[in-house]
């Protein structure tokens, strides 16, 4: 049986002390997470978006964040609160969460159609934004760090993940290439942004397995990263 949310999902983990969300950010730039860590983050981030922002089961979540270790624990959070989850969803939405370069299309005079904004930094330590952001946005690295290490999601509908338009159930068919259980997956630029949020939130959940994220990297880079990493599942879902 499948677990409520990913939260649920988090805890369901044999051995928390193993990485979950490995980040690279270049070829000399790591940070690892462990499963325990992530489930710290989640639940202050779960938090923060109920508690804090009265986001309810429903609720629409888009998550404009870069391919980043933030971005799985805000996919984790927002599907464990109830939310419909997409990535630059049509405004306007409940809540935006947006990296560097939504924030700077903010200070530069957009508008994000959104009742609520969230502004990540996306340092790789998950500081604040330097400078500050825009008015009427919440500064994550700020925020967030003053809500629990543990987190009881509301019983709720199964929450929503939406990809080319589409929503259906985060815990959706894996689909045909199905990653065998405790598969290490590889998420990099050329994971399509329409299954983005899946690839780097979810199919890691369903198989027990962890992520591998890499930006930045030259081909030779990528291929001795991904043995070092014992990464076993190169592609992405499409869903």
């Amino acid at each position: 049986m499948r677990a409520a949310t990913p939260y649920d999902a988090l805890g369901n983990y044999p051995d928390r002390t193993v990485p979950l969300v490995t980040f690279y950010d270049g070829a000399d730039s790591r940070i690892e997470l462990s499963v325990a860590s992530v489930a710290n983050a989640v639940a202050k981030a779960g938090s923060l978006l109920r508690d804090g922002l009265g986001v309810q089961p429903g609720s629409e979540v888009s998550i404009d964040l870069p391919r980043h270790w933030q971005l799985p624990v805000w996919v984790m959070a927002a599907l464990s609160v109830g939310a419909t989850v997409g990535r630059e969803l049509p405004g306007p939405v409940d809540v935006r969460i947006l990296g560097p370069q939504g924030l700077a299309a903010i200070a530069a005079g957009g508008a994000p159609e959104a009742d609520e904004v969230l502004g990540c930094s996306c340092d790789a330590f998950g500081l604040p934004v330097p400078g500050g952001v825009p008015p009427g946005v919440i500064d994550i690295g700020l925020e967030v760090r003053a809500y629990p290490d543990s987190f009881s999601p509301e019983p709720a509908p199964v929450a929503s993940l939406v990809a080319g338009g589409t929503a259906g159930p985060w815990t959706g068919d894996a689909g045909a290439d199905a990653p065998e259980q405790g598969a290490r997956l590889w998420v990099d630029e050329s994971t399509p942004d329409d299954g983005l949020l899946r690839a780097i939130g979810v199919r890691p959940l369903l198989v027990g397995g962890s992520v591998v994220i890499g930006i930045g990297l030259a081909p030779a880079e990528v291929e001795r990263i991904q043995a070092a990493e014992n990464v076993t599942d190169r592609g992405s879902d499409s869903a």
